[in-house]
C-alpha cells in the first residue's frame, strides 16, 4: 500500500513567511478601509488580493506530496539453450533421441518451468557462434539446431554482461560443452556469479577408437622483425591412436624445417606444440603444420594449418649510395651501420666483371649478394637516400627521375658528394638541379681550416635546438665548395667561417612532400679523429638521419589490410572478407572501388568485388570498410589478396590466409564434454545432473522475493494551475480598475 506525506521545502523561516502574510493582510485592509469605496466593486477588489495573497503564501512554503510505493522484484531465469549443429546428434546409441530432444523434453514437460514462471521473468537465451536475443518458451517451436559453431565460454560471458546488476535466481544451461572456440577446458573453472544447473542430455561415453588428429590452431606474431626468432604454438588434439607418438611436422614454403613427436592419451585430448621460427630476410614466409595421416584415420582434411608471417625491417631503411669508395663514404657507411635506429644498406659501383665497360652496384659489408637496381619500386622501400659523389654521367635520366619521385612523394634525400657532385659536370647538368637547395657554379673546393658554427635557423631548429646530443660546438672542416646562393625556401643550418666571410656548409629544403640536406663539404669525416671520448661525427649523422626520417604516412600514404572473420572454416560454410583502407587523416574518403583475388587449393583464382560498408575494429568502434564474402567448395588452403587503385598507383594488401575443411568440427561427432560441465556447475555453486534430477532440484528451488521502496515525489505549488491563478488574480484586479477608473 502506498503511503503518501506532506512536505513543505521552503528555506526561510516558516513563522517569518506568516509575519509577513499578516503584514500584508493588515495593508491590504487599511488601505481597502481608507480608499475603497463601500461597494461591491470595493469587496471584489480586496477579495482578489487577498486570493493573491493567500495563493502567494501557498507558492513560499514550496510545498510538495511524497508518496512511498512498496514494490515486489522478481528475480530472473534464464536458460542458456545451444542452438548448434552438435545438438542434432547423439553418440549414445542407447539414449534412443537426439541432445536437442532430451532438452526440449526438459523445458517442455516438466513440473519445474511451472513453478518458476509464477515467482521469476522467465527468459531463453539462444546461442551458437554468440549469444542471440531472448526469447520467451513459446517461441522454443521456432528454434532449431543448425549454428556453425559453438561458443559456450563467450556466450556465458555475454550472458552476465548482459545481465549485469540484475537478480538472477539461476541459469540452466543446455548443452554439449563441445566449445569449438577454446583451446582448453580450463575456463569452466572460473566463478560464475550466479548458480548454473547443468543438464547432462545424453550419458558421457568414450570416443570411436579410430585415430582422428586435427591440427586446431596456429598461434604466432603475424608481423615478425628480420633478424628476430619468434615462436609458435600449435595446438593438435584428437582422440584414437592408442595413445601412440605421431609427428607434427612443420614446413616453410613446402619443405620440413621441423618435427616433433606428440602423444595423446587414448581417450582423446589436446597438447600445445612450440617450435622456434627464424626470420633471416625481409618478406612473407608460408608456414605449415601437418601431422602425417595415421593408419585408418578417414578424416585428414584438418591434418594441416597454414599461416603467413609477414618480416619487416627492425628500423627505418637508409639508403647509401656511392660511386667510387672513398674516406667520408668509408666513415659515413661505418656510422649507419653503427646506428642501432635504423636498417641500413650502402652499395658501391664498381666496374662489372662480366663488362668491364659498365658498373654494378656491391653490397657494403656483411649485406653481400644483395641485387640492386635503381628504381623506384626499390627507392620506395627506403625512407632516406644518402646520394655520394656522382658526376652528371653516373646519373642517367631514369635514375634522376627515380630520385625526384622519390623526394615528391615524401621521401628524404642527402647529398653528401664531393669535387665530382658539386663540379662543373655534377649534379647541377641533371634533372636533380631543380631539387637543390641552391645554385652554384662548379668551382673547386676552398681549402683550408674553417671553423663551423650552428646559424640562427641551425640553433632555433627543431632536429637541432636544446638537444644535448647535438654538438654546441662544431670540429673544423678541411674543404668547403663556396660561392653557393641559397633558392627561395632553403636555409644554412651550419656556415664555415672563411676569410672571405661565411658559407654555407649544411643547407636544406623542402621539395614536394620530402626534404633535400645538401653538405658542402667532403671533410667531415676527420671528426672521427676528433681527440676526447666526445664521438662529435656518429652524434652529427645520427641527429640529422633522426631528422630527416619521414613520419610512416609520409612514404605510404595509403595501406591496405584484408583480414576474415574465421581462420578455418568448413566446405559450404561462408567466409567473411574484411578490408580497410587507411588514409591521410587530411584526405577525404573516396568512392574507390577495392577487388579482391581469391586462389583456390587447386589455383583457380575467383575475383570478388569487395563492397563499401561499415566494419568494427578491434576495440569495438565502427570504421568504414569493405567487405566481401564466399562460399568454398572444395577443402583445403586458400589465399586471398585485395587491391585497390589510387591516382594510378596499384595498393596492395598482405596476403590473407584460410583453410577450408572438408567437415566442420561441429558435425564431428563427440560425446558431450561432461568434464566442462560438470566444472561449470561445481565453480557456480549449481547442480549437475540427468534431466530428471536437473527437474527435481529446480522444483525445490527456493526464489526469494526482493521488496524494493520506491519514493515518487510531486510538487503541489511548481505547477501551470498555480502559476495561471497567480496572474489570472493580478490581471483581473487591474481590469476591474481599469474599468471603474480606479487608480
Amino acid at each position: 500500500m502506498p503511503t503518501t506525506e506532506w512536505i513543505f521545502e521552503n528555506s526561510i523561516s516558516g513563522a517569518l513567511i506568516l509575519v509577513a502574510l499578516v503584514v500584508a493582510l493588515v495593508v491590504v485592509a487599511y488601505a481597502a478601509w481608507r480608499y475603497l469605496p463601500r461597494s461591491a466593486t470595493g469587496l471584489v477588489l480586496v477579495g482578489l488580493r487577498l486570493l493573491f495573497l493567500l495563493a502567494f503564501f501557498w507558492v513560499l512554503l514550496l510545498p510538495g506530496k511524497k508518496s512511498a510505493l512498496t514494490e515486489i522484484i522478481k528475480p530472473r531465469f534464464i536458460v542458456l539453450l545451444d542452438v548448434s549443429g552438435s545438438m542434432s546428434q547423439s553418440a549414445d546409441e542407447s539414449a534412443q533421441r537426439t541432445r536437442w530432444e532430451a532438452a526440449m523434453a526438459l523445458l517442455n514437460k516438466s513440473d519445474w518451468v511451472k513453478k518458476l514462471r509464477s515467482s521469476c521473468l522467465f527468459e531463453v537465451y539462444p546461442f551458437h557462434s554468440d549469444l542471440d536475443s531472448p526469447i520467451g518458451l513459446e517461441q522454443l517451436d521456432t528454434l532449431k539446431p543448425e549454428g556453425k559453431s559453438t561458443h559456450l565460454n563467450l556466450s556465458l560471458n555475454r550472458l552476465f554482461e548482459r545481465l549485469r546488476g540484475q537478480e538472477l535466481a539461476g541459469v540452466l544451461v543446455l548443452t554439449d560443452a563441445i566449445d569449438t572456440r577454446e583451446k582448453r577446458d580450463t575456463w569452466a573453472e572460473m566463478s560464475w556469479p550466479t548458480p548454473l544447473y547443468v543438464a547432462e542430455l545424453e550419458k558421457p561415453g568414450l570416443p570411436d577408437d579410430k585415430p582422428d588428429m586435427r591440427v586446431d590452431m596456429i598461434d604466432t606474431p603475424r608481423r615478425a622483425i628480420v633478424g628476430w626468432d619468434t615462436a609458435m604454438s600449435v595446438t593438435v588434439a584428437g582422440q584414437g591412436g592408442k595413445g601412440e607418438p605421431f609427428q607434427v611436422q612443420l614446413l616453410k614454403s613446402g619443405k620440413e624445417i621441423d618435427k616433433v613427436a606428440v602423444q595423446l592419451p587414448p581417450e582423446g585430448g589436446s597438447r600445445d606444440v612450440q617450435f622456434k621460427l627464424a626470420h633471416p630476410e625481409v618478406g612473407s614466409e608460408t608456414y605449415t603444420v601437418r601431422i602425417p595421416v595415421l593408419p585408418g584415420e578417414v578424416q585428414t582434411n584438418d591434418n594441416e594449418l597454414v599461416v603467413v608471417v609477414d618480416v619487416l625491417d627492425a628500423k627505418n631503411r637508409v639508403l647509401f649510395l656511392e660511386d667510387v669508395p672513398r674516406f667520408e663514404s668509408k666513415h659515413f657507411a661505418r656510422a649507419l651501420f653503427a646506428n642501432k635506429d635504423i636498417t641500413p644498406l650502402a652499395f658501391f659501383q664498381m666496374p662489372s666483371r662480366a663488362d668491364p665497360n659498365t658498373k654494378e652496384w656491391i653490397a657494403y659489408g656483411d649485406r653481400q649478394g644483395l641485387v640492386f637496381d635503381l628504381t623506384p619500386e626499390q627507392l620506395s622501400l627506403n625512407k632516406i637516400i644518402i646520394l655520394g659523389d656522382f658526376d652528371a654521367q653516373a646519373l642517367s635520366a631514369e635514375h634522376c627521375r627515380a630520385i625526384l619521385g622519390f623526394v615528391e612523394k615524401g621521401g628524404s634525400l642527402i647529398l653528401l658528394g664531393g669535387q665530382k657532385l658539386w663540379g662543373s659536370d655534377g649534379i647541377a647538368k641533371t634533372e636533380l638541379a631543380k631539387l637543390l637547395p641552391f645554385t652554384r657554379a662548379g668551382a673547386p673546393a676552398l681549402e683550408g681550416r674553417f671553423n663551423v658554427v650552428w646559424t640562427a635557423e641551425g640553433r632555433a631548429h627543431p632536429a637541432l635546438a636544446n638537444n644535448p646530443d647535438m654538438p654546441a660546438t662544431l670540429p673544423p672542416v678541411l674543404s668547403v665548395f663556396t660561392g653557393a646562393t641559397l633558392s627561395g625556401g632553403a636555409f644554412a643550418l651550419a656556415e664555415a667561417q672563411t676569410d672571405s666571410g661565411n658559407h654555407p656548409l649544411l643547407v636544406s629544403r623542402i621539395y614536394g612532400q620530402g626534404k633535400v640536406l645538401a653538405v658542402l663539404t667532403d671533410s667531415l669525416w676527420r671528426w672521427v679523429m676528433q681527440p676526447g671520448e666526445d664521438k662529435p661525427y656518429p652524434k652529427f649523422w645520427r641527429q640529422i638521419v633522426q631528422w630527416m626520417s619521414p613520419s610512416e604516412s609520409d612514404l605510404d600514404k595509403y595501406h591496405l589490410e584484408l583480414f576474415t572473420d574465421a581462420g578455418t572454416i568448413a566446405v559450404g560454410d561462408p567466409a567473411i572478407l574484411q578490408g580497410r583502407l587507411v588514409i591521410p587523416p587530411n584526405e577525404t574518403r573516396k568512392n574507390w572501388k577495392v577487388a579482391c583475388e581469391i586462389t583456390t587449393p587447386s589455383d583457380r583464382v575467383i575475383p570478388l568485388t569487395m563492397a563499401g560498408r561499415t566494419i568494427q575494429a578491434a576495440g569495438g568502434a565502427e570504421i568504414p570498410g569493405y567487405v566481401a564474402e564466399f562460399t568454398p567448395n572444395e577443402p583445403g588452403n586458400y589465399r586471398a589478396m585485395a587491391t585497390v587503385e589510387i591516382d594510378g598507383k596499384k595498393v596492395q594488401s598482405t596476403p590473407c590466409l584460410f583453410t577450408v575443411r572438408a567437415t566442420s568440427q561441429e558435425m564431428v561427432l563427440k560425446p558431450i564434454n561432461d568434464k566442462v560441465l560438470k566444472a561449470l556447475a561445481r565453480s557456480s555453486g549449481g547442480r549437475y545432473g540427468t534431466p530428471a534430477e536437473i527437474d527435481a532440484a529446480l522444483q525445490d528451488l527456493h526464489v526469494s522475493e526482493r521488496r524494493e521502496r520506491k519514493l515518487e515525489y510531486r510538487s503541489l505549488w511548481q505547477t501551470p494551475f498555480v502559476l495561471a491563478c497567480l496572474i489570472a488574480l493580478l490581471s483581473l484586479e487591474w481590469v476591474i480598475r481599469k474599468l471603474k477608473n480606479m487608480s
